[in-house]
Parts: structure tokens; C-alpha cells; sequence
């Protein structure tokens, strides 16, 4: 997955109303991925509607989906991509969950607000 790709999944993820898409290279930090994108959903129904929306455009990228894991209903839905993590919140779990604190020593390769 190049650069290219983090950012558009990104946009995408802007396009979709998440709000504060940020993406952050973890590579040093980790040996099993790359790279996290975060973002904040409003609803259940839109961490839903977002998540599927997400694994067709990378889908049709020829990028598969590893594994999903949370539900929406929980306010956290994770989404593993070769090199790449999508963290969907509704805004009190990522506050809760707070891994821009966690994973503070990595890079913020973009944000959009």
C-alpha cells in the first residue's frame, strides 16, 4: 500500500462525514503494521455505513480486508488492512481509548478535521 493510498483511503473517510481522519506511522513502533488511520463517527449507523464504505473502496483497489473487529454498537470498529489499521470511534470511545496518546511517538502523516 503506498502513500497515495493512505491518503485517499483518508479522504474517502472525510468524504464519508468522519471528522479528525488522522493517520499516523507506526512502523517503528510496531512490527505488524504500518500505519493507523483514526477516525470519529457520529452514530452507530455511521461507524457502520462508514466501515462498509471503507472496505469496498480498498476493495476495489485490490486491497482485502484481514479481519474486522469491534461493532458499532460499542462505539469501536476496527478494520485490518495489509500495513494499514482503520480505528472508527463515536467520539466518548475515542476519548476513552485515546491512542494518539498511546502511540505518541509515531508520526502524524496527515489530519483532516
Amino acid at each position: 500500500m503506498c502513500i497515495r493510498d493512505r491518503t485517499d483511503t483518508a479522504q474517502i473517510m472525510s468524504d464519508q462525514l468522519l471528522s479528525n481522519v488522522v493517520i499516523l506511522d507506526v512502523s517503528k513502533q510496531s512490527n505488524y503494521f504500518n500505519y493507523f488511520i483514526i477516525a470519529t463517527g457520529m452514530t452507530t449507523q455511521h461507524l457502520q455505513s462508514s466501515s462498509t464504505e471503507i472496505s469496498k473502496y480498498l476493495k476495489s483497489n485490490d486491497i482485502k480486508i484481514n479481519h474486522k473487529e469491534g461493532l458499532p454498537n460499542s462505539g469501536w470498529v476496527l478494520l485490518d488492512f495489509p500495513d494499514l489499521v482503520i480505528h472508527l470511534f463515536l467520539e466518548d470511545q475515542r476519548e476513552n481509548y485515546d491512542l494518539e496518546s498511546l502511540w505518541s511517538k509515531s508520526a502524524e502523516i496527515l489530519r483532516i478535521l
